[in-house]
């Protein structure tokens, strides 16, 4: 189950740093949307696409994959904190969480969501799961690929379903 997992989380922040480095442009929108400083937009949204795409470099490596685990945490923290400034403020923030592959605003979709990367990261964590992926047989980590992503489409889908909406705006 731990190999699959951080497969999970490295496909997942693998596409999601690609998706908002595709579409910088509009993922700094989203983070001056948060009304944050003008200076810190482009930093903020460079570290961001930084760290998740390292995220995905890390997981890789036994040797740094509790590296990758904290930057995770650090990673929702932050997406929390956007949620809840945005819900504070009664901001309407595109999502941008995979760039514009999935438009929406911040709302119930977005928070499902880190939950779930929370829970499953916490799970890595506490288990201490560290993979060598060297040893692993190229058929065991296509199937964990091909499985990731399928699991990525209904993880994208799911919000939708337990709020029963398709609406973009993410109020449900």
């Amino acid at each position: 189950m731990g190999p699959f997992l951080q497969f999970l989380l490295l496909i997942t922040f693998l596409l999601s740093g690609f998706g908002k480095l595709i579409s910088f442009a509009d993922f700094k929108k989203t983070i001056e949307q948060l009304e944050i400083s003008r200076r810190l937009v482009l930093p903020s949204a460079a570290v961001v696409v930084l760290l998740e795409l390292s995220v995905s470099i890390l997981l890789i490596f036994s040797g740094t994959q509790y590296l990758a685990y904290l930057i995770i945490l650090f990673l929702l923290g932050c997406f929390v904190w956007s949620i809840y400034r945005a819900y504070k403020r009664q901001l309407k923030v595109a999502c941008n969480c995979f760039g514009n592959i999935n438009p929406e605003s911040f709302g119930w979709n977005t928070v499902l969501r880190v939950v779930l990367l929370l829970v499953i990261t916490l799970y890595l964590l506490s288990t201490g799961t560290t993979t060598v992926w060297a040893e692993y047989p190229i058929e065991d980590i296509y199937y964990a690929g091909v499985g990731s992503i399928g699991v990525l489409l209904v993880y994208s889908l799911m919000p939708y379903a337990a709020f029963g909406t398709l609406a973009s705006d993410g109020s449900k």
